[in-house]
């Protein structure tokens, strides 16, 4: 305890500076010296900086058993002031790229959100004014570790990949818009620590509408004429949530008299709650549906995929998405048992499913990962939905392993991007003949989405058995969860086939910038399944205990080591380890024992492998290419009517706030 006491004498607020601002002024360092060497110097260290406060955070909690609270000096500053003068300066920037750009969609939506914020702060609000404070229970302390140091991973990730990627573009040093990339992307980060552990409502929001303007900037990086044009799609589609959130807050502040997100958990809720502070909590909903890409807005995440890798796997793992569902696991005490939550399953259910069906089609990689993003961040927002200890458990556990998981493939794939200069899955075919290190890591990131004791597989199963109060919610999770199995598998199998006269494999040298991140994230996925039961008691089962203590009124804990999650998943992966090791310790051949495939007519090698001597007497090489049902799962037949079903779903909450 020794060493620990200087460390647990830490303020929060020195905390929350160091997460929140520290990310912004080492961007800015990087914005003005625009070095290379400097570059790479300040992003790691900044790296470093943000880890090591989010290990000091859960440090604290850790042994101090409780949450970090701290209120920032009440006449330091005007902080009603700054924050709304934070919020018309992020809404005029919103304005100038709409006016800039054209974008009706994006100048109407930012005219709409400036009238509800002006109305909200200067009008409508009726709440006593207090300094804002800092609240960093369990749930902060999960998005904290994810945003700082899973996020910081991938910004250390994007210094070499990012200098391949303008080499690919033909952009010298000296044009280079890498400071400008790095500096929003550590920013981002920042303002993804500040939503997750300010208190104060209107502090919440001017965090969120920064992750909006930040991922505008990034998804239109290249500045190609596809990259403005989803970039923009993004940006509409956030700033319409913002207006939800706006009008939220607005809400709160007239009818709950406060903005203090603590304060309004414990005020009366659920079916006792008015119909204004339903009509709030139904208005957060749609805001975290914008937020988090759930149908029918899931279009800006695909868009999003025109990105650079670093982006999408930022966008993904630990940002901008996470900050949807955050915000609806926070109130999730607020809308127990209420028809608003069990709709807020199904809607999320329904996304799910719907999304997971889709995935099947593609070939496209991103467009995979981006779709089996949407397909799990439904599937925690159904776990939100239905409400209950165990389901919440299973939505922390699945922020955490989704996290892992996601930036660990995002990243696989950008190696493999820069390595075979494709994304298409048909591609990769082989792989593990010409990439044996990254297809091995990658097969393993895979694998970590549906196979035990991987904690997603552990999560789902929570899921479907905190599910069956609520029959139509759990036959989403089921066939979801069935649906999910076909595409990882697919490509599983492309990753590992062996083609026709393939040479034996050899490890790939990687960038140690790349090696690095993509080893820690795969031993991280590995070492978290393993350790499931310290996770689970340590880390999740304290956040349910802080939320359902608000829901019943009682501080005991929740007993969650029951039922499914009393598996002996360390057994399993023992035997696990048995059944893949054994087979392919059985199935090893002597390279004289290969042979190529047979085809009819002369058989020749081209420099992609081998092929044959056509009848017009043409070479023509050798492909084996799998079938993806497009005619009975692809985008064209089935995404209108699940977007229209979708949004049903979404009006449908706003039906559920007359009869709570």
């Amino acid at each position: 305890m020794g060493l620990l006491e200087p460390l647990l004498r830490t303020s929060p607020l020195t905390l929350a500076a160091v997460l929140v601002l520290s990310p912004a002024l080492f961007g800015l360092v990087v914005f003005g010296v625009r070095t290379k060497w400097s570059r790479k110097g300040v992003v790691t260290v900044a790296g470093w900086v943000l880890t090591l406060a989010a290990a000091a955070v859960f440090a604290i909690a850790f042994v101090g058993r409780a949450a970090l609270t701290a209120t920032l000096p009440a006449d330091a500053a005007p902080w009603s002031l700054l924050v709304a003068g934070g919020d018309l300066a992020l809404l005029a920037a919103i304005l100038v790229i709409a006016v800039r750009f054209r974008s009706v969609k994006v100048l109407l939506a930012a005219l709409v959100q400036l009238a509800v914020v002006l109305y909200a702060e200067f009008a409508g609000g009726h709440a006593a004014e207090a300094a804002p404070a800092v609240f960093i229970d369990w749930l902060s302390v999960v998005m904290v570790m994810i945003v700082s140091v899973i996020g910081s991973i991938i910004v250390v990730y994007g210094l070499p990949y990012m200098k391949e990627h303008e080499r690919h573009l033909g952009i010298d040093e000296a044009g280079s818009h890498r400071p400008g990339f790095f500096l929003t992307m550590l920013v981002f980060l920042g303002a993804m620590n500040g939503l997750v552990i300010f208190d104060d409502l209107r502090w919440v929001f001017f965090f969120w509408e920064v992750t909006t303007l930040c991922s505008f900037l990034l998804i239109r990086h290249d500045a190609t004429e596809l990259a403005n044009t989803n970039a923009l799609r993004a940006l509409w589609m956030n700033t319409l949530g913002g207006v939800g959130f706006a009008v939220a807050i607005a809400l709160f502040g007239a009818h709950a008299q406060t903005y203090s997100v603590q304060a309004l958990l414990r005020s009366p809720m659920g079916a006792a709650a008015s119909v204004p502070i339903v009509a709030a909590l139904a208005c957060l909903m749609f805001a975290a549906f914008t937020k988090s890409a759930q149908m029918p807005f899931h279009s800006w995440l695909l868009g999003a995929m025109v990105a650079p890798t670093p982006v999408s796997a930022l966008l993904h793992s630990s940002t901008m998405v996470k900050a949807g569902v955050y915000l609806l696991m926070r109130f999730a005490p607020a809308f127990h048992g209420t028809q608003l939550s069990n709709v807020l399953a199904i809607a999320g259910g329904f996304t799910f499913v719907a999304t997971a069906f889709l995935a099947i089609g593609q070939t496209n990689a991103k467009k995979i990962l981006a779709y089996s993003t949407i397909s799990n961040l439904g599937l925690i927002i159904a776990c939100t939905g239905l409400n209950r200890p165990l389901a919440l458990a299973a939505a922390v556990m699945l922020l955490i392993f989704h996290a892992l998981s996601k930036g660990l493939l995002f990243m696989a794939c950008g190696v493999v991007e820069h390595g075979i200069h494709s994304r298409d899955i048909e591609d990769m075919q082989g792989l593990v003949n010409r990439m044996p290190l990254t297809t091995l890591i990658m097969v393993i990131g895979i694998l970590s989405m549906l196979l035990p004791p991987f904690g997603v597989l552990i999560a789902k199963l929570a899921a479907i058995e905190a599910s069956v109060h609520l029959p139509l919610a759990m036959g989403m999770l089921v066939i979801g969860s069935t649906l999910t199995v076909a595409f990882w598998t697919k490509w599983t199998g492309r990753l590992l086939t062996s083609e026709p006269g393939a040479v034996h494999p050899k490890i790939e040298h990687l960038h140690v910038m790349y090696f690095v991140p993509l080893v820690l994230l795969t031993v991280g996925a590995v070492a978290f399944s393993l350790a499931v039961f310290p996770l689970l008691t340590e880390l999740v089962e304290p956040a349910v205990t802080q939320y359902y203590a608000l829901v019943s009124g009682a501080a005991g804990g929740v007993d969650l080591s029951s039922d499914v999650l009393a598996v002996p998943w360390g057994l399993v992966f023992g035997f696990m380890a048995i059944a893949v090791a054994v087979p392919a310790l059985l199935t090893r051949t002597r390279p004289d024992e290969e042979v190529g495939a047979y085809m009819c007519g002369e058989q020749i090698e081209t420099p992609n492998g081998s092929g044959f001597i056509t009848a017009a007497e043409q070479s023509c090489a050798l492909s084996i290419r799998g079938h993806y049902f497009e005619r009975y799962v692809g985008e064209e037949t089935h995404a209108l009517w699940m977007t229209v079903v979708a949004a049903l779903l979404l009006a449908g909450m706003f039906g559920a706030v007359a009869i709570r």
